[in-house]
């Protein structure tokens, strides 16, 4: 008995680098359970984790800790003969089980079993008997799937959060707070002594981390390839990283010397209908739902019927992750895993047609999304477009060229209309538009779509010169397509002839094309020229006419609840209280519709908001948050219109005449600072030309309450990328968010904003 009560836990040769979250929950989860399961894909970090906990629980074990390698445990009736050898104890040839029972019942011991994915079911039974005959005992199992035994406390193991080399900070100040990039920093210095993040390299340092899934074996593996590769070398080269990562270190097992080892060791975990899924699996790009995964990989030795299990088993084994959000779950195949079954498990003409299916999928899916975002499910529907956003990037790709199928990336990237507006990708909506138009320059359907499209985008984008050569090739086109696009067609003349001031022509196109979509049963159509109708009729000082449309839209649409169109006829019917002199109805409207336009998120509708939120604030008499939101308009790329120009300057001279000059420059270069989410919600959220200065709110400023649930996630160690995941924000307002948390509490850090959530009670409005 003497030996037991040493242990025989390896000491850690390694620095521990972050995890701090998930060691408190790991010591709480064995402080209430016997058994505690840490679950994640291979080299994600939980033998490293389980070893550093034990180690910490110590004394809380005063007979030991017991450390049980099963690496090589490929035979389940082996199992206890091998505890029983890690214990210190030689087969005396009574049965190795009751051995166990008889020298550990007396003990408070914490037995830790480390791989037991291969016997699994084995590991299951022999914890089951030992924990219903040993009450001071507690096991610790790592595996890449649940033991699935009574009482057992199951905590996933996630990658380390990783920088977005496109939208984070990749200043090595910033840097740094990632434990990603500490991993890497850390492993780096180890090989190439004086390694440091610095302006030179930190930009490839994310890109490597961001690369490599902030898997954690696989970060260290790239560390080791310093010793012959430079870092911007190394993050060229992992496109071939199953052939690139691999450690010479002594002592590893044989699954982790190679990454190819360690992605085949989960493979062979799978049965032949998993294997087969986890193949087809990697047409997907980013995250995908189950829905998607039963339309695109279903069919020949896969059944339809057999999806969900057969998701649910790489689930279970760690191949997939699963994110829970709002509008539902999610799954992820980690980049690695997919680039293993795009290069070893699926054949050329196999990934062909799954490409094939993949873009079809997303068609369907972008044209259902159009007519839901008139329903009380617009937030689910924008959601679920966000979340493919990699996926459709993805079927785009295909189309335009291994596809060879321009018509159809035409027809998926003008389905997106109001994505590429509303999330503020315009940009790479007219890029994919114009890519696609430049290889399918025949005249057809899609492409006169895609004309008139392209040149929506092209004015929302403040590019004349693009919009006046693609308003040439939609005349062109309306002589050839009508009348099956009319509708199309005369909307986007209506939309050429008001930015050119041509209200009467505007308006007269936009009652043509509203005929058409009628006729044709086009829910988007309809609604987009009603809200253009009505505008159109306002500007031109034929408000009761305006106010029509806006009611047209509303008992058509709007008794369905909140929804995208809703945001914009409260635009409309803020213009018309404006025009008409009522400041409190202008006012009402704006409110209401800033509102919604912040809960969906909508970047289009925040600049829109922006150019009228000036002069119906200073209406209000509310002068200084006027000139805040004037001064916001010059830092952000807000639609140009002939009116609405001259409405902004007139109101500019008029607050700047208010509240002199001094004054007024003083705050509209404050308001020049604001990101687009807070001026928009100097309308209704917070007023920063209070007399104290904003960034300085102390302990005592009140968070939102969508700001205490990004300070909580903050507080968890999530990135920015993962915030917006978790709540289906864009990047970009998460950042927005985070930066007001500073302000607002007078803080400098992320790792401020933690502490302070640990020691404040909720204080949220």
């Amino acid at each position: 008995m003497g030996q037991l009560r040493r242990g025989n836990l390896p000491a850690e040769l390694a620095s521990f680098v972050g995890r701090g979250a998930e060691l408190r929950q790991l010591r709480r989860s064995l402080e209430s359970h016997a058994a505690v399961t840490l679950t994640g894909t291979g080299g994600v970090g939980k033998s490293r984790l389980a070893r550093r906990a034990a180690a910490e629980m110590g004394r809380a074990f005063p007979d030991g800790v017991w450390f049980v390698e099963l690496d090589d445990v490929t035979d389940g009736a082996l199992l206890p003969a091998t505890v029983l050898q890690s214990l210190g104890l030689r087969d005396d040839g009574a049965p190795a089980e009751e051995r166990l029972v008889e020298q550990l019942r007396p003990l408070r011991a914490l037995l830790l079993l480390d791989g037991c994915e291969q016997v699994a079911e084995p590991c299951a039974a022999l914890v089951s008997r030992l924990l219903a005959k040993v009450p001071g005992l507690r096991v610790l199992s790592t595996s890449r799937r649940p033991l699935r035994i009574t009482g057992e406390a199951v905590l996933p193991v996630a990658p380390l959060p990783v920088p977005d080399p496109d939208t984070d900070d990749l200043r090595p100040a910033a840097l740094a707070r990632c434990d990603a990039v500490s991993l890497f920093v850390d492993r780096a210095a180890a090989v190439r002594p004086g390694f440091a993040l610095t302006d030179a390299n930190s930009a490839s340092v994310a890109r490597i981390c961001h690369r490599l899934d902030g898997l954690p074996m696989a970060i260290e593996f790239a560390a080791d390839r310093l010793d012959v590769l430079s870092e911007e070398q190394l993050a060229e080269r992992l496109d071939d990283a199953e052939r690139l990562l691999v450690t010479g270190k002594r002592g590893a097992p044989e699954r982790q010397r190679t990454l190819h080892a360690l992605i085949a060791s989960s493979h062979r975990l799978c049965s032949p209908g998993e294997q087969t899924l986890w193949a087809r699996l990697a047409v997907f790009t980013g995250r995908f739902e189950l829905g998607a995964v039963e339309q695109v990989c279903s069919g020949g030795p896969v059944a339809e019927s057999e999806v969900f299990d057969l998701v649910a088993g790489l689930v279970d084994k760690s191949v997939l992750s699963r994110d829970e959000h709002p509008g539902g779950t999610w799954y992820r195949l980690p980049r690695l895993l997919r680039d293993h079954a795009r290069g070893s498990l699926v054949g050329p003409e196999e990934w062909l047609r799954l490409n094939e299916r993949h873009a079809e999928w997303c068609g369907r899916l972008a044209e259902d999304a159009t007519p839901g975002l008139l329903t009380p499910r617009t937030d689910s529907w924008a959601a679920k477009i966000r979340g493919n956003h990699a996926n459709i990037h993805h079927a785009l790709a295909f189309c335009l060229t291994d596809g060879d199928n321009p018509r159809a990336a035409l027809r998926l990237a003008s389905s997106l209309w109001y994505y590429w507006l509303i999330t503020g990708h315009v940009g790479e909506g007219r890029a994919w538009l114009e890519r696609g138009l430049r290889a399918s320059a025949d005249p057809s359907p899609e492409r006169a779509r895609a004309l008139a499209v392209a040149a929506d985008l092209a004015i929302n984008d403040r590019d004349s010169a693009a919009a006046t050569e693609l308003e040439a090739q939609l005349v062109a086109a309306q002589q050839q397509e009508r009348p099956a696009l009319a509708g199309h067609l005369d909307f986007a003349g209506g939309v050429f002839a008001t930015q050119r001031g041509d209200l009467v022509g505007a308006r007269a196109l936009f009652e043509s094309a509203l005929g058409e979509f009628r006729a044709s049963d086009d829910l988007m159509g309809t609604s987009k020229t009603l809200w253009n109708l009505s505008l159109a009729c306002i500007w031109n000082g034929d408000t009761a006419q305006g106010l029509c449309y806006t009611d047209e839209f509303t008992r058509t649409f709007g008794g369905q609840g909140d929804n995208w169109g809703t945001s914009a006829v409260h635009w409309a019917q803020a213009h018309a209280r404006l025009h008409d002199g009522d400041a409190q109805g202008a006012l009402a409207a704006l409110t209401a519709g800033v509102i919604l336009t912040r809960r969906l998120d909508d970047h289009f509708g925040m600049g829109w908001w922006l150019q009228l939120g000036a002069p119906v604030l200073a209406v209000n008499g509310r002068h200084a948050d006027a000139a805040l939101v004037l001064g916001a308009t010059r830092s952000h790329r807000v639609f140009a219109l002939p009116v609405l120009d001259t409405l902004r300057t007139r109101c500019a001279d008029d607050v700047r005449t208010l509240l002199g000059d001094r004054r007024f420059d003083e705050l509209a270069a404050r308001g020049a600072r604001l990101s687009l989410e807070e001026a928009v919600d100097v309308v209704v959220e917070r007023h920063p030309t209070d007399d104290a200065d904003p960034s300085h709110g102390g302990e005592d400023a009140a968070l939102s309450k969508r700001e205490w649930e990004v300070a909580e996630l903050v507080a968890k160690g999530h990135t920015n990328k993962e915030i917006a995941a978790s709540l289906v924000i864009s990047t970009r307002t998460a950042e927005g968010h985070v930066r007001r948390i500073l302000d607002k509490l007078g803080l400098l850090s992320r790792a401020q904003i933690a502490a302070w959530m640990t020691g404040s009670p909720r204080r949220a409005r």
